[in-house]
C-alpha cells in the first residue's frame, strides 16, 4: 500500500510540475507551446503535432488547436480575449477553416460576470445568461 501511495504521489508531482503556470509563461517569455506526439508502437517513423497553444504577454492563452488525423486536420480551435482586468471578455470557436461556428460574449461589473451572450456562426445572438449574486449580511 505504501508503494502505491509513493507511486501515486510521485505521478501527480511530476504532472504539477512539467506544466507551465502563468507567471512562467510571462517570466521566460513564451508565446507557443505545441504538443507532439508518436506512437513508435505503430510504427509512426515521425512525430506529429496534436496540440498548439498561444500565449499573451499576460500569460493567458489567446489560442488553442487541437488536430486529427495524425496532425493533418485542425479537430477544435478556439480563440480567447481578456480585459485589463485579465477576465476572459470573449470566446470564439472556429471550423478548420477558420471560420466562427460560435462566439460567446461575458460581461462583468465590479468584477462579476454577470451575462454571458451566445452568438451563432452569423453572429446572431441565439443566448443569453444572467448571474446574480447574493452576498453575506
Amino acid at each position: 500500500m505504501k508503494y502505491l501511495l509513493f507511486i501515486a504521489f510521485f505521478s501527480l508531482a511530476a504532472c504539477h510540475v512539467s506544466a507551465q503556470g502563468k507567471t512562467e509563461i510571462i517570466t521566460k517569455g513564451i508565446e507557443a507551446r505545441k504538443y507532439y506526439e508518436q506512437d513508435i508502437e505503430n510504427g509512426d517513423k515521425e512525430r506529429y503535432i496534436f496540440k498548439e497553444e498561444y500565449f499573451n504577454h499576460q500569460g493567458e492563452i489567446i489560442e488553442i488547436k487541437t488536430y486529427k488525423n495524425r496532425g493533418k486536420e485542425i479537430d477544435e480551435w478556439f480563440k480567447y480575449k481578456y480585459d485589463e482586468d485579465a477576465n476572459l471578455v470573449e470566446e470564439i470557436e472556429l471550423d478548420a477553416k477558420g471560420e466562427q461556428k460560435e462566439r460567446m460574449v461575458s460581461i462583468y461589473k465590479n468584477g462579476l460576470k454577470v451575462e454571458k451572450l451566445y452568438y451563432d456562426e452569423k453572429d446572431r445572438l441565439r443566448q443569453k445568461r444572467t448571474y446574480e449574486y447574493e452576498y453575506r449580511k
